[in-house]
């Protein structure tokens, strides 16, 4: 489900950042993203994103993400190696799968990723889980 169309975007206070491949959904301590479809999400577009959250947080804030998979779209599963654990904003994610192919994937990037990464099934799930965490105390 797109964020905007569930409850929780009744109840949340955000701030909406569209870019050309996608729209995030921005919070205190944790993004959305749901990238468009036919999209190839690559590191020019990583690059882009990283771009506007650090102009909207700062450079120092620790951040968790969440991939709302809404759409069909590819990513360069590489990507992961960029966030480091000790130097990254980012701190954790999660993925939102719909489907199997989708949830494949997310076993293959969480297998790359060097941050916790939570396949999740719904954007409550998802968001719970980034709420809960130590690291954005």
């Amino acid at each position: 489900m797109h964020f905007e169309k569930s409850l929780l975007s009744k109840s949340l206070s955000y701030e909406k950042l569209t870019l050309d491949f996608g729209t995030n959904y921005l919070f205190e301590n944790f993004f959305i993203m749901e990238v468009n479809e036919g999209v190839h999400f690559n590191f020019e577009k990583l690059n882009e994103l990283l771009s506007e959250i650090i102009e909207y947080y700062g450079f120092h804030k620790k951040l968790a993400y969440i991939a709302n998979r809404v759409n069909s779209y590819s990513i360069d599963p590489i990507l992961w190696s960029y966030f480091d654990k000790d130097d990254s904003l980012l701190v954790a994610a999660s993925i939102i799968t719909y489907n199997e192919s989708s949830f494949m994937n997310a076993n293959i990037e969480k297998q790359l990723a060097s941050i916790s990464v939570k396949r999740s099934s719904s954007l409550e799930e998802a968001i719970g889980w980034v709420q809960r965490l130590s690291e954005l105390s």
